[in-house]
């Protein structure tokens, strides 16, 4: 059986030594380098051990790890190459095998994908540091005792708690995925099989707002026209009369004809056949205010005043606080236009849920119809329409007497 001792490399200008790991088989031998670094001084001369007894431990799990992997290689493999030193540290050593940790792994998955929400996967990240006080976690410490805990140490964040762990999820099977392979299973099981993770449970409508507050927040006017709070007031009317257009689609809509804005719903266009693809009306009421915020290669100017529109949903619901207190809205955030639009076409207007649904640039519950049934954006533009004529219904009529 191979054999695996700890030495130490020359000491460099700083009179620090690189620990290795020498793998030594008949007459081959293998340095693994542990990448710990010590002193001269910390190496007792007379026995050759470490005196920092928080290194000599990591050196010593490392060591017992790959005297542990090289006793299930040498069951596994037999003949030639399994009798070389150089053979064998390529199978045990960590630094030339597929990578088993989740966070090296999600790092390296991360910088090569372009899914949307990285931020997200970067926030789990932070958040399992802080749960494991460390930032290395092999996927076999990954089981349903870890999820478990993990679930508790998240259990005031019920948001954090789905949207985590369904990330963790989604790595773990993407690692499973890559570096199993038909010669080695590196990740031997699959805790997602047992362990379901908690659903955030929303209380339906409560982030919606009354017609009052629409009509409140519609009269703020701030002491800084060209403030933020001006601008946060602007975008959530905008959002509400444009059926609850998204920050993100705000910043990002290119295309604009006739008074109608046509783009993709950033959220979900990789994720759907028609590219969350819709058409929303400009109605008159709201002319005023698009033109004001008018962009020249977008459809606004949102893109010249920040560098992403991270930034910009950020400073609409900064500006949005002076306004909901202006306007008695405590924690009033740009999303409740949204819901706010949605609330009051089913509840006022008594749309259907389909039509709300698809102003709402949703999927619904009717694929099966939609295979059949050609694309029509004038239902919805109209439904819009009745809306904004019934809760601004004062405001326009006087602006027909002053015209």
């Amino acid at each position: 059986m191979a054999t695996v001792k700890t030495e130490f490399g020359r000491a460099n200008k700083k009179n620090v030594r690189t620990v290795y790991l020498n793998i030594r088989q008949g007459d081959s031998r293998k340095r693994i380098n542990t990448q710990i670094k010590v002193f001269s001084e910390e190496i007792d001369k007379r026995t050759g051990f470490i005196k920092n007894m928080e290194k000599a431990i990591q050196v010593e799990k490392l060591r017992l790890k790959i005297e542990q992997r090289i006793t299930q290689l040498e069951v596994k493999v037999t003949g030639v190459d399994s009798k070389n030193a150089d053979y064998i540290a390529s199978k045990v050593d960590d630094s030339r095998r597929p990578t088993d940790d989740f966070f090296a792994f999600t790092d390296k998955w991360l910088s090569r994908t372009d899914i949307k929400g990285k931020k997200n996967y970067l926030a789990m990240l932070n958040s399992i540091e802080k749960f494991q006080r460390c930032r290395t976690l092999p996927f076999s410490d990954i089981n349903y005792a870890w999820l478990k805990d993990y679930e508790m140490f998240l259990k005031n964040k019920p948001r954090a708690q789905s949207l985590y762990i369904g990330s963790i999820r989604h790595i773990f099977r993407e690692a499973m995925l890559e570096l199993n392979t038909d010669d080695e299973i590196v990740i031997k099981s699959d805790p997602f099989l047992r362990y379901k993770a908690p659903k955030q449970v929303l209380k339906k409508g409560i982030r919606a707002l009354t017609e009052r507050d629409i009509i409140n927040i519609y009269n703020y006017h701030s002491n800084l026209p060209g403030g933020r709070a001006q601008l946060a007031r602007d975008c959530f009317i905008l959002s509400f009369c444009l059926m609850g257009m998204n920050s993100a689609d705000l910043f990002s809509a290119t295309k604009i004809k006739k008074q109608v804005i046509m783009y993709n719903r950033m959220k979900t266009k990789d994720r759907r056949s028609d590219n969350a693809y819709i058409e929303v009306n400009v109605h008159p009421f709201i002319q005023d205010l698009v033109k004001k915020y008018r962009g020249s290669t977008h459809v606004f100017n949102f893109y010249t005043r920040y560098s992403s529109f991270v930034d910009f949903n950020r400073a609409i619901n900064i500006g949005l606080k002076d306004v909901g207190r202006a306007v008695g809205i405590p924690k009033l955030e740009f999303y409740q236009a949204r819901h706010t639009f949605a609330t009051l076409s089913r509840n006022l207007m008594r749309f259907s849920k389909g039509d709300v649904d698809e102003a709402l640039n949703h999927v619904g519950s009717y694929s099966i119809a939609d295979v059949y049934i050609a694309k029509d954006f004038s239902i919805i533009n109209d439904n819009n329409f009745k809306l904004l004529e019934t809760v601004f219904k004062e405001q326009l009529e006087a602006a027909k007497k002053i015209i």
